[in-house]
């Protein structure tokens, strides 16, 4: 090992890359750099609400929760129809609950609350109290503690490599060689000509944006083509359904609100989780409309409070940043709000056959005095009347680009494999970098924040493992 500077070198330290040089530390790796592009330590993970998916931990022990590693893998196949790498999703999913305890141990604080993410059978998102800069902040004390050094502004241009083996990485003319490097340098969304490239169906929405850190801009897709590593999860990531109004961040759409595609016609529950409601989208042609009446906005404006379905623990959020009187009427003068006294003028407003959208209306009034979503099973708590005008529409789109899920392939061992399928000795990948992973569905929150950690250590593991 004195023929390299560093036994394990990661590039990026958000959550992957921090439980990375950790846990090759706890495996024996003694010299440990974590390189960061930025300034800061953190990522995107440091903006994140932290919320981890595990299974059969003690957090859901202590809730009566019983659940299993292997419950939660057949729900994470079965919701993404198994088109994810299933070895690599068999160790996340072993390997969750066993993540999140070791961030407990570490010195995370959980709330005693846990949530469902998705549409799994049994809640298993666990959250920080503090959200993800907290989860940082321990994973880089401890990391300090153990002696691992840190590199900020170095960001990466190349691999070196020396027989057939990745043994380091260049910043410009400085050359720092290592027995194994673990790439963790998170997704591409900050760049949007990589969106256009590798995630067309949201640049193509117009109204795409990103909420990750600036650091996110895809260098690991670049500075690996010389080691012809191979690239998986084409056109996959999160979307979050938005307005044209601004750009601030909404995860979920108010429960009162209802949903219609362009024929006019309801098409699902409005509440669905946001993993579920981003393909849901998709097959509308990433257009609808949110409809209501002024009573329903008032009403909810006055009340002051989002009535989301999903409710986070320490969340501070109580009016929708969007759905209320004032923001509406901001934009009904910007064009970007249609309001008419009749359904039929609303209807010829948005584009949609003027009997559709009167029909659906009259079928959502009878579910409501029914109290029964007959069609598509919503709360009936968030049943509300289209009852008189002026009425409402909005378009929404899935626009808000969340995370990037295209990314290097990687093996259980979240070794990187070449366009051959081999494995690239000496690179190692885990978090928003690595593809395979996060499917076609996203499984709720947890799903991202749980990668990150649960892969990073495994990545951290072997690649102390191959340095020895």
């Amino acid at each position: 090992m004195t023929d390299f500077d560093f036994d394990v070198l990661v590039i990026g330290s958000g959550a992957a890359g921090l439980s990375a040089a950790l846990a090759a530390r706890q495996a024996g790796a003694e010299r440990v750099l974590v390189a960061e592009g930025e300034g800061i330590i953190g990522g995107s993970s440091r903006l994140s609400g932290g919320l981890m998916m595990g299974a059969a931990t003690r957090y859901q022990k202590a809730q009566g929760i019983e659940d299993s590693p292997e419950a939660l893998f057949h729900d994470y196949m079965t919701l993404n129809q198994w088109k994810v790498e299933a070895g690599v999703v068999e160790r996340l999913t072993q390997r969750a609950g066993l993540a999140v305890e070791w961030l407990g141990d570490l010195g995370v604080e959980f709330y005693d609350q846990l949530v469902f993410g998705g549409d799994e059978t049994l809640p298993r998102v666990h959250c920080p109290i503090g959200r993800g800069q907290a989860v940082v902040d321990v994973l880089y004390r401890h990391c300090r503690e153990e002696g691992v050094e840190f590199a900020l502004g170095q960001r990466v241009d190349r691999l070196l490599v020396a027989d057939g083996a990745v043994c380091g990485i260049a910043v410009g003319a400085d050359e720092i060689t290592a027995g194994s490097v673990v790439i963790a340098t998170g997704g591409f969304g900050a760049d949007a000509q990589k969106r256009k490239e590798l995630f067309p169906s949201v640049f193509d929405t117009g109204w795409s944006y990103y909420i990750g850190a600036d650091g996110s801009r895809g260098d690991a897709l670049d500075f690996t083509r010389d080691v012809d590593a191979q690239v998986t999860g084409f056109n996959r990531g999160l979307r979050l359904l938005h307005t044209d109004f601004d750009k601030m961040y909404e995860a979920y759409i108010p429960g009162w609100l209802i949903l219609v595609n362009h024929e006019g016609r309801r098409f699902c529950n409005e509440t669905a989780p946001y993993g579920i409601m981003d393909g849901l989208l998709h097959e509308q042609g990433d257009s609808a409309f949110a409809i209501f009446d002024h009573k329903a906005l008032v009403d909810a404006t006055e009340l002051g409070v989002a009535r989301y379905k999903q409710s986070i623990p320490g969340s501070t959020k109580k009016q929708s940043p969007h759905w209320n009187l004032d923001i509406i009427e901001m934009m009904l003068k910007e064009g970007k709000v249609q309001k008419r006294d009749s359904l039929g003028e609303l209807a010829d407003a948005i584009g949609v056959p003027a009997a559709n959208l009167e029909a659906t209306v009259d079928r959502v009034n009878e579910l409501v005095a029914l109290q029964e979503d007959q069609d598509y099973l919503k709360d009936p708590k968030f049943l509300e009347p289209i009852a008189s005008g002026p009425f409402y529409a909005v378009e929404v789109r899935p626009a808000t680009c969340c995370f990037t899920a295209c990314g290097l392939r990687t093996n259980r061992d979240a070794e990187v494999l070449d366009e051959a399928g081999r494995v690239i000795p000496g690179l190692f990948a885990a978090g928003e970098v690595a593809g395979g992973i996060i499917g076609p569905r996203y499984v709720g929150s947890g799903n991202s924040y749980g990668n990150c950690v649960t892969m990073g250590r495994v990545a951290g593991q072997s690649a102390a493992a191959h340095a020895h």
